[in-house]
């Protein structure tokens, strides 16, 4: 399901991706979010179409937010798994099928890996090998974003589906109320890709970037305890500081947790950990990783 407005340079990657899968999708649904281009985004995802693969397109007439373009796109899928996938991203090949092997019956949700590229051209990738524990989801958003995931329609209604009402960190938000609802699986493998070609990612909105970081974390304080919601308040009050700056210092999100945790790990973080991260974000920054 891919949500979209005003991309016609850049959805049609998205949507080739999905239809190249080794596990092809029972339909792609583009949600339309009120764009204003005279067509092109839906003309472009139909031109990266494949015949055999159903394309189902919605169009909304007026701009709702690509949270509740989701909502309604999950509403109008057919099937008991939906896999997002943002109009600017793109999809590894195998993503589905080795996404469906990791599906049990008490999963609620699957994550892969991300691989990122950024504007001139540099790649890395997170958690790439690395458990993740879903416990560290009070801590921080350690799932990735919303092409990362594949979901049970059944565990996103029972989680109420995203809040179009927070003006960021709705995808953090709904991995919180998914881990309620079932096991989430993690894949180690780099299967989502993420690209910084795209405009107007919410997370460049300082504002609403942290405005949605205290909405989440009241909503986590208040299923504390009060002495763990006053040790979870002193480390998202340095994160916090850390993301008011996150565009000017590191405009990537590695350097600027990679600092955090040095300064305030949680119990599962460790300093070795921190330090590699933040050499692998120095590297890229000074443009010696390809």
């Amino acid at each position: 399901m891919i949500p979209a407005r005003n991309r016609a340079a850049v959805i049609g990657r998205a949507v080739a991706s999905a239809c190249a899968q080794t596990l092809p999708p029972a339909e792609i649904i583009v949600v339309d979010d009120g764009s204003d281009d005279g067509g092109a985004t839906i003309e472009a995802a139909r031109a990266a179409m494949r015949d055999e693969i159903p394309l189902r397109i919605i169009e909304l007439g007026e701009r709702g937010g690509a949270p509740s373009a989701r909502n309604r796109g999950i509403a109008e899928a057919q099937g008991d798994w939906i896999a997002l996938l943002d109009s600017d991203d793109a999809f590894a090949p195998e993503k589905l099928e080795v996404c469906a092997r990791a599906i049990t019956p008490e999963v609620s949700a699957v994550f892969t890996d991300t691989r990122f590229e950024t504007e001139s051209g540099a790649t890395y990738t997170l958690y790439a090998g690395k458990p993740v524990d879903t416990r560290d989801l009070v801590y921080s958003n350690v799932l990735g974003g919303c092409s990362a995931t594949v979901i049970r329609r059944e565990s996103f209604e029972g989680a109420g589906g995203f809040d179009p009402a927070l003006p960021s960190c709705q995808d953090w938000d709904l991995w919180l109320k998914l881990a309620d609802q079932g096991r989430i699986a993690v894949v180690a493998e780099p299967l989502t890709l993420y690209f910084f070609d795209g405009a107007n990612r919410i997370s460049r909105g300082t504002a609403n970037v942290v405005a949605g970081h205290r909405a989440v974390f009241q909503r986590i304080y208040e299923r504390q305890t009060p002495d763990e919601a006053a040790r979870l308040r002193r480390y998202h009050d340095f994160h916090l500081a850390q993301t008011k700056a996150y565009w000017v210092l590191s405009g990537d999100g590695v350097l600027l947790p990679a600092l955090r945790n040095l300064a305030a790990p949680h119990p599962r973080t460790t300093r070795k950990s921190s330090l590699h991260l933040l050499y692998t974000g120095l590297k890229r920054k000074l443009g010696l990783l390809n």
